[in-house]
This record gives C-alpha cells, sequence and structure tokens, in this order.
C-alpha cells in the first residue's frame, strides 16, 4: 500500500521568457511503512528550528509566522532538508504544469484536466510497484461549494479513469484533509510549488532541482520528463533540457534528442535554442 499526498500551486508571472501563468498539481508518493517515519523525522526538525507545534511549512509562510520571520538563509536550509528526509522514506514525486499563456482555458478547466494528468501518474506509479493507494488531498480554497464540487469532479477520476489509464490501483476515490495536521501534505505543497518555481525560472525553484530529481518518478528509459514532470503544452517540451539537464525525450518509447541543435524541437517550439532567462 501506498499513501499519496497531492497540493496544487501556480506562478503568476514567471521571469522565464515565453511563459504565461502557470497552473500545477503535484504528487507526494509514500511506502506505508514510511508515513510515519517521515513525520517523525519532521517533528525532530521541528525541534530543532524551535517551531511552534501546529505550525506548517509553507512555501509560501504566512505573515507573522515563525517560518516567516525565520530569515532566507533557515527557510532554505529548512526546505532542502525536508527534501533530504523525503529522500531517505523512498518518496516518489510527480508534477503536472499547464502554461496558461499558452492555451488559456479558465482555471477551473485547467485544474480538472491536470488532476487527471496527475492521477494517470499516480496510478502508473502504483501499476510498476504492484500495489494499491490512497490519495489524500489538501483542503481546497473557497468554501464548501468549491470543496463539494473538487469532490465530485475527483470522484469521476477514481470511479471512471482517465482515456489512458482506468480506476485500478488507487482504492477508494480521493478525499480531503488540513494540511496543517499532515506534514506529508506541507511536503506536497513544496515539492509542487519548487518545481513549479524552478519551471518558472525563480531560483527559489532552481536551486532545490538537484534534490527534486532524485525523487522525481522516470520512466523505462531514466528520464523525468512525461513521467516525474509534465508540462503542458508541448511547445515546453525543451525546458526538460534547461531544467533537468535531460537531453532526450520520450514519446510512443522512442527517445528524441531535446535541446540546441537537437532536432526534435517542432514549429511553435518555445526553448529549442535558449532557456529564456538572462545569461
Amino acid at each position: 500500500m501506498q499513501l499519496i499526498f497531492i497540493d496544487d500551486s501556480g506562478q503568476q508571472s514567471p521571469p522565464r521568457e515565453h511563459l504565461g501563468e502557470l497552473v500545477s498539481v503535484g504528487a507526494v508518493m509514500f511506502p506505508e511503512d514510511q508515513v510515519a517515519a517521515y513525520s517523525l523525522q519532521i517533528d525532530e526538525l521541528r525541534t530543532e528550528l524551535g517551531m511552534p507545534a501546529g505550525e506548517e511549512f509553507k512555501w509560501n509562510s504566512s505573515k507573522g509566522s515563525f517560518m516567516a520571520g525565520a530569515g532566507g538563509e533557515v527557510v532554505k536550509r529548512t526546505r532542502r532538508r525536508m527534501l533530504e528526509i523525503a529522500a531517505s522514506c523512498g518518496v516518489s514525486t510527480a508534477v503536472v504544469i499547464w502554461d496558461r499563456g499558452q492555451i488559456g482555458w479558465p482555471k477551473e478547466r485547467v485544474a480538472r484536466e491536470i488532476l487527471g494528468y496527475l492521477y494517470e501518474r499516480i496510478e502508473m506509479h502504483l501499476e510498476s510497484r504492484e500495489e494499491r493507494g490512497v490519495v489524500i488531498a489538501d483542503i481546497p480554497g473557497g468554501g464548501n461549494r468549491d470543496h463539494t464540487k473538487w469532490l465530485a469532479e475527483a470522484l469521476d477520476l477514481t470511479m471512471v479513469g482517465t482515456t489512458y489509464v482506468k480506476p485500478n490501483r488507487v482504492v477508494m476515490p480521493i478525499v480531503t484533509a488540513p494540511s496543517d495536521h499532515l506534514p506529508h501534505l506541507q511536503l506536497a505543497d513544496l515539492v509542487t510549488a519548487a518545481t513549479t518555481a524552478a519551471v518558472a525560472g525563480r531560483e527559489a525553484g532552481v536551486e532545490l532541482v538537484e534534490l527534486l530529481k532524485p525523487l522525481a518518478r522516470r520512466n523505462a528509459h531514466g528520464y523525468i520528463g512525461g513521467a516525474g514532470l509534465v508540462l503542458w503544452p508541448r511547445s515546453l517540451t525543451d525546458l526538460f533540457y534547461w531544467v533537468l539537464g535531460e537531453t532526450h525525450y520520450v514519446r510512443n518509447n522512442v527517445g528524441y534528442p531535446i535541446g540546441p541543435g537537437s532536432g526534435f524541437s517542432q514549429p511553435g517550439s518555445l526553448f529549442g535554442t535558449s532557456s529564456g532567462l538572462p545569461t
């Protein structure tokens, strides 16, 4: 059995050229026997920091919170330590990012679409390990009406699946829980937000990439692109080169070179020759 925790994130105005608003959702997937081990190590980290009980580790800490006043270096070390603990617990991750600057669907429609993409990766992850799983999501913002609507849409996934994946491994409807009670949901917040920030070109995310990569799912060819990180639309494919350092992107079991001079970049590809960041 695996326990999967999911959360959403986004970037309003990415510094990376060509990108519009990014909307994302991500999952952290725990072996059942590591769920308590992770909690224990996070409690120890909290004690080391002197962080008050019940306060969350958040990518964007609330004004007046302990982490908001702890200083940039403490925040950086804490994020890195959380990712190191996750790696020691055998956590796997998947993040889906949609660029509304390229396909400007309404946010609600994008959220439904990327949740489906993420669900496919969760099912694939469980299938590869011949395991079953339970999915827990952070409670969506917006009040009871939005919460109820989100649950109804998520139920469709666990009852019907998607075009490509049927609900064979997730054993019950997606449930929600408050993130302040679950450090695993707080890790989902960190992984999703940091990955999205890295794709956006923000330093706070880029500096964590080497810790995020060991956690991310990989395909049978060993690449994260399309497996542990999904970018949509396909005009963003070359970002797997610039963000992850990957030299190939696998489609239909064939690996295509990406990045400068690869020849794979199709008309409309935005990052075939440049990262989109100032040099």
